[in-house]
């Protein structure tokens, strides 16, 4: 969890599975067919790990976890570049990281609307916190949250931008 995540070029992934799960990267036709053909692409054993930045090229990577693919337990990792950034593109600035308790979040290019959300995860996926967005720029207090590494993700209506935050005790 979550199955459909997005990060950006230079980020790793960690599966905490269970010891009867693997992650295999499967095309998207094998992925829509909950099959389990894998591609050369990135894999990791039973119980899963660490999936490195340099496995992870930008674009659309579909996985499964190969016993259990015909079940339908897959997922997307969208890997959005970070060069040829357009000046109108949605921008988060997020400070200070890592914080102990109050983090500021700065828009740019977004444009305010009720479908504006601001969701928090942990590494195994739980949703920590959430709440609307109704300014380019705004403090949320997080300091319910355990020290540790969350991804923040906030959508602007149309995309899903994702930043990574450390919470300090």
């Amino acid at each position: 969890m979550p199955d459909n995540i997005a990060i950006v070029e230079g980020d790793s992934v960690m599966f905490t599975l269970e010891s009867t799960h693997n992650v295999v990267e499967v095309s998207q036709a094998t992925w829509v067919a909950n099959g389990n053909t894998p591609l050369p692409g990135f894999s990791l054993p039973f119980g899963g790990g660490l999936l490195l930045s340099a496995q992870l090229t930008a674009g659309i990577h579909y996985y499964v976890c190969g016993p259990h693919a015909s079940g339908g337990m897959k997922g997307i990792i969208n890997v959005q570049s970070t060069s040829g950034i357009s000046e109108n593109q949605s921008v988060v600035s997020v400070y200070p990281n890592p914080s102990s308790r109050m983090i500021q979040f700065e828009l740019s290019g977004f444009q305010i609307d009720k479908s504006n959300s601001l969701h928090v995860y942990n590494l195994q996926g739980a949703k920590m916190y959430e709440a609307a967005v109704s300014n380019e720029k705004f403090n949320v207090d997080l300091s319910n949250l355990s020290g540790g590494i969350y991804f923040v993700k906030i959508f602007d209506g149309e995309a899903i931008l994702t930043k990574k935050i450390m919470i300090q005790n």
